[in-house]
């Protein structure tokens, strides 16, 4: 068998997110842009695009003062937690928008403070299409922090 590539690694990050309860290996790239960057600690809301399974949510319900707003979307459910609401939502999509301007509506709060993407277009190994799609995503995403990050908030995409 191959050494395992990508979303199915299975490095010292692996073992340690299952080890901490993080949902997966990405959480540890978020930890380190905050340790680095120190802004999660000062958001009180925050907006996470394509967030299944919910590691970079976890991190932020961690790092974020209590009581902040923390909201998730993505095409697939994601498993609730502590700290945070998601919703199941196309983020291309206009009805999507509207939800997102809901859910902050109904927190009190009209911006976030932080807006996070790490959206992946699943193609299956058609690397052009692939990267094309990704742009796509960025794109969208970008589109939204526009909407819905407040003046000088953190936009954060990969």
């Amino acid at each position: 068998m191959g050494k395992a590539k990508g979303k199915h690694r299975l490095d010292k990050y692996y073992y340690q997110a299952k080890e901490l309860g993080y949902r997966s290996r990405a959480a540890f790239k978020i930890v380190q842009l905050d340790a680095k960057f120190r802004f999660l600690s000062s958001a009180r809301s925050l907006l996470d695009l394509c967030a299944a399974p919910g590691s970079w949510m976890q991190v932020a319900v961690k790092h974020m003062p209590v009581g902040s707003f923390v909201l998730g979307v993505d095409l697939f459910p994601i498993k609730p937690m502590r700290g945070a609401v998601s919703i199941e939502a196309d983020i291309t999509t206009s009805k999507c928008r509207s939800e997102i301007r809901k859910r902050l509506s109904e927190s009190g709060r009209n911006m976030f403070d932080v807006v996070l993407h790490d959206g992946s277009p699943n193609v299956g190994g058609a690397w052009a299409q692939e990267a094309t799609s990704q742009a796509a995503l960025v794109v969208d995403a970008v589109k939204l922090a526009v909407d819905f990050l407040a003046p000088k908030g953190t936009f954060v995409t990969k």
